[in-house]
């Protein structure tokens, strides 16, 4: 558009002084002649003053000779010296019209002063000089300049608004319909192929979109089947761990059972001896009773603790390895997984506390309430305390309305926030060096909203020990 302004004013401008320029002409052949036929001055002021009344545009005529101005429009001016460069510069110009432009005159009035050679059987004897009012030519190019600037702006704005759509149909429409899709997936709702009629470039990236999210899904899938394996797997683990505990536990009070049950049949034979050979005295007979008594206290005692081992066991291990819902009295149940995890505990001088309304009874999944206190409990054991530490671990049980709320707490060196953020993550672990594998905290989140349909979160801070909040439904029906 500039350049069309530019081109457009210099034409215009070159045109009004080739128009000034011929008329100026016209006036020299005119005054040339009539000079040349009476060498009268007068006749020639006659026709400055004649074409200056038929013409407003013309302000001023001028004959300049050698010396001095001749004639003029303006009187004041004849008689005065002729400019001495004058004619130099009419003679250096090969006889040209000279234009000069006159713009910031004391008048305002835009004006051009054309300079013509006044000529004598062809030599130039003076100048001849009009000073002409441009307004009109001014005023024609600045409006035929703002007449190019609006229809050029009127096409820009219709360009813009035809590209503007142009660019909603091919480019941004499909960009949001590709937006939408992501979004879409994001929310977790389900897929639809986007089919696009646009331009070659975005139908490409539309169907390599697609292709990713179907290869994406497929990666998803495989992820979740490897993450479920992995959790079942650790559940496995810990299974496996406990079983390896429990076992150990039911061996001390067997092997002390035995060993009772040796040295009373041993009292027994030889009790049977005294008695066949009629050697049996009464203090034989109160040695043999105290040592049946006795032993058989130590028998009762011993089998009695392997059986609740073994009952509390049994009924863990099956909670965990089927998940069905019962009923079943919380507190209670928290107390008969203490127990199976008591040949952890019993390595450490950590003491644990279970507390809270005795009567609180679930229909709920036991083998996930089984994982999340292990889990809690053995995080606690690994990342909670030092090993020489006398740490507490409280775990209290409440209920309101239909809601069940586990607060577990201990007061060991608590996490940062950054830990505290990341703690549920699948795979985040601050153990790694000595096998943590970043599962157990990922699985009670995983047990907790979903088997259990409740919440979870944490709350820790340095130095002031770790909370967990779990607050599950009491009657879960799934």
């Amino acid at each position: 558009m500039s350049v069309i302004v530019w081109f457009d004013s210099y034409t215009l401008q070159k045109a009004v002084e080739e128009t000034y320029v011929s008329q100026l002409d016209g006036m020299t052949t005119a005054i040339n002649g009539r000079y040349e036929e009476s060498h009268s001055i007068h006749d020639v002021q006659q026709i400055f003053d004649y074409i200056q009344y038929k013409n407003e545009n013309v302000l001023q005529l001028t004959l300049y000779g050698q010396d001095k101005v001749l004639a003029s429009t303006d009187r004041e001016l004849i008689g005065n010296p002729s400019p001495p460069d004058l004619l130099n510069a009419i003679q250096v110009s090969k006889n040209e019209t000279l234009i000069s432009h006159i713009r910031n005159d004391a008048d305002g009035i835009p004006k051009d002063r054309l300079t013509a050679p006044l000529k004598e059987d062809g030599v130039t004897v003076g100048a001849i000089e009009l000073l002409v009012d441009t307004s009109e030519s001014s005023d024609l190019i600045s409006n035929r300049i703002l007449f190019i600037i609006v229809v050029g702006l009127a096409i820009a704005v219709l360009l813009l608004v035809v590209l503007s759509i142009i660019i909603r149909k091919l480019l941004i429409r499909p960009l949001l319909k590709i937006r939408d899709a992501a979004v879409t997936m994001k929310m977790g709702s389900a897929y639809k192929e986007i089919v696009l009629d646009s331009s070659q470039e975005i139908n490409e990236v539309a169907s390599a979109f697609n292709d990713m999210v179907i290869d994406l899904e497929g990666r998803y899938k495989e992820l979740q089947q490897a993450q479920k394996q992995l959790v079942e797997s650790e559940k496995m683990v810990a299974l496996g761990n406990l079983v390896a505990g429990v076992s150990h536990e039911i061996n001390t009070p067997i092997g002390i059972g035995v060993t009772a049950a040796s040295y009373m049949d041993e009292k027994t034979k030889a009790f049977q001896l005294l008695f066949q050979d009629s050697k049996m005295k009464r203090s034989d007979l109160e040695e043999y009773l105290n040592t049946v008594s006795e032993t058989t206290g130590m028998l009762q005692t011993n089998l009695y603790r392997a059986s609740e081992l073994i009952r509390s066991f049994k009924q863990v291990a099956v909670d965990r390895s089927i998940d069905m819902k019962r009923r079943f009295k919380i507190k209670e149940y928290i107390k008969e997984v203490l127990i199976s995890l008591q040949p952890n505990l019993k390595k450490t001088k950590h003491q644990v506390q279970v507390t809270g309304n005795d009567g609180i009874v679930l229909f709920n999944d036991p083998g996930a309430i089984s994982q999340i206190v292990t889990n809690l409990i053995m995080n606690s054991l690994i990342h909670a305390f030092n090993p020489d530490d006398e740490g507490q671990i409280s775990i209290t049980v409440s209920s309101h309305f239909t809601d069940f709320t586990l607060h577990y707490s201990d007061n060991g060196k608590g996490m940062p926030p950054e830990v505290v953020q990341q703690i549920f993550n699948p795979f985040f672990t601050t153990n790694r060096s000595n096998g943590g594998t970043g599962l157990g905290m990922h699985i009670v989140y995983n047990l907790v909203t979903q088997s259990l349909r409740g919440t979870i979160r944490c709350e820790s801070k340095v130095g002031s020990g770790t909370n967990f909040i779990i607050q599950i439904p009491m009657m879960n029906e799934g």
